[in-house]
């Protein structure tokens, strides 16, 4: 009620002052002389007001009306319209983001117009608040059966792709020149033993039987490191060309390059396993680290063992207890604590929550 009385006191002092500055300039006939409805709210209050005559004829105008011909004066006097009010729009100032926060402006540095705080590229680490969490990536092998030269440009193609971590080929050789590969028990064999050595999560055998020519097939098999067996299979048959050796290659790296964006998907679909090497107390270390994607206080979960599923892939034990990252060891090595969960060995696999 103190409000509207005070709107209205004001009012009808902006209606005495519009009269008096009129009186001056317009016709007395043009104004009426009225009681003044604010008289009995202030002592200094004049008894009587000049109001112009249309406003008794037709109703002094609303609050709402008040302002909107307030504001059509003040538009008016600047050259403009009320339909320009209507359609204007307010300046927009710069949200902050994490991408580009407020920061503060040295003294130095401003110019004028300048405000004390600005939207500045940040150049320090974006708060862990704000930071999105990384992708835990699978790490890949890439083997090859055979002496056709195909891992090293299929992994050219694959090397920079986002989502999974690559394990350089040299790296494996050793291993991989004494074993044999006969039949499908073999190759799953070998790609657990990647992932003991190496903390391998898929293996990916190249071969192209029939050698590398025009017409003649290559292929691209996964296996799942965790539990062995075979995951997928992809072909691709080396185009025709003109019949040189130099051509025939180019074919079959060409036909190379179509397993990526097929191994991509298939990787996009496949959850993230680890395994815990050894166990100190209330510390596990794990085979994979930084290149792998984890990040300090992740949490995961442990499972007993686990084994691969003929046509699915690998299922995960019984879980038994969960464990916080809480360091790095080397390139792609991790050690955390036991927050839940006795009896954790070497050989549990973890996985993130």
């Amino acid at each position: 009620m103190r409000l509207l009385k005070s709107f209205i006191f004001s009012a009808s002092l902006i209606l005495a002052s519009c009269a008096g500055n009129r009186a001056t300039t317009g016709s007395s006939s043009d104004y009426v002389e009225i009681d003044n409805p604010a008289a009995t709210m202030s002592p200094d209050a004049p008894a009587k007001i000049m109001v112009p005559r249309d406003y008794v004829e037709k109703g002094i105008p609303r609050g709402g009306e008040l302002v909107k011909m307030g504001t059509d004066k003040v538009i008016q006097s600047f050259g403009g319209s009320s339909k320009q009010a209507q359609t204007s729009v307010p300046e927009q100032h710069p949200v902050p983001s994490a991408a580009a926060p407020f920061v503060p402006v040295p003294a130095n540095q401003q110019t004028a117009g300048t405000a004390a705080l600005s939207p500045q590229p940040f150049a320090g680490r974006v708060p862990a608040a704000a930071e999105p969490a990384s992708a835990v990536k699978n790490r890949i092998a890439l083997l090859e059966i055979g002496q056709n030269g195909l891992v090293q440009p299929l992994y050219e193609h694959m090397r920079y792709t986002p989502i999974w971590n690559m394990l350089e080929p040299d790296q494996t050789a050793i291993l991989f020149q004494n074993s044999t590969f006969a039949n499908e028990e073999e190759k799953a064999a070998f790609a657990r033993r990647l992932q003991q050595e190496y903390g391998v999560n898929l293996a990916i055998y190249i071969s192209a039987p029939e050698g590398v020519a025009s017409g003649k097939p290559v292929y691209a098999e996964v296996y799942d490191a965790m539990a062995g067996g075979q995951l997928r299979r992809f072909d691709a048959t080396i185009a025709p060309n003109a019949g040189t050796d130099q051509s025939d290659k180019a074919a079959a790296e060409a036909a190379l390059g179509t397993f990526t964006g097929k191994i991509r998907e298939l990787v996009a679909l496949l959850p993230w396993y680890g395994r815990i090497t050894a166990v100190e107390g209330n510390r596990a270390y794990m085979a994979a680290g930084k290149e792998s994607g984890l990040r300090i206080g992740q949490v995961l979960k442990i499972y007993r063992s686990g084994k691969f599923m003929k046509g699915l892939g690998f299922a995960p034990g019984e879980q038994v207890g969960t464990l916080q990252v809480q360091g790095f060891v080397g390139p792609n090595g991790s050690f955390g604590i036991i927050r839940e969960g006795q009896g954790i060995q070497a050989t549990d696999v973890v996985s993130i929550e």
